[in-house]
């Protein structure tokens, strides 16, 4: 059997230092890159959601004939096809067992344009 001189036990505890440490930081790093998206998913949906009340009051013009707001809700656009559904439920992304389809929207129309805002 060979003898370890001192020089080979510094060596193989100085790996063993930086290999637990490295360990240890990719872990706690790994924990820094996790997001959770579904905020931002939700925020581009209602986005979206406005564009599409917005495109909609644009094109019905029927809706201002006597009034210069009107209200509708986002089931009210799903059904009419403005809206992406899955047989008449507009999914919310923070929760996949609740819906949007309630969400009321009030489009009013000013200097010849519909403006639109979540109630």
């Amino acid at each position: 059997m060979k003898k370890i001189d001192g020089f080979t036990i510094g060596i193989i505890g100085i790996l063993v230092l930086f290999t637990i440490t490295y360990f240890v930081m990719a872990n706690k790093a790994s924990y820094n890159f996790a997001h959770d998206f579904t905020t931002e998913l939700y925020n581009l949906k209602i986005d979206s959601i406005k564009e599409q009340a917005k495109i909609y009051g644009e094109n019905t013009t029927d809706l201002f004939k006597d009034k210069q707001t009107t209200y509708i809700t986002v089931d009210d656009l799903a059904k009419i096809g403005y809206v992406i559904n899955n047989d008449g439920v507009v999914t919310d992304p923070r929760n996949e067992n609740k819906n949007l389809n309630d969400v009321k929207l009030k489009l009013t129309y000013q200097n010849n344009q519909v403006e639109v805002k979540v109630l």
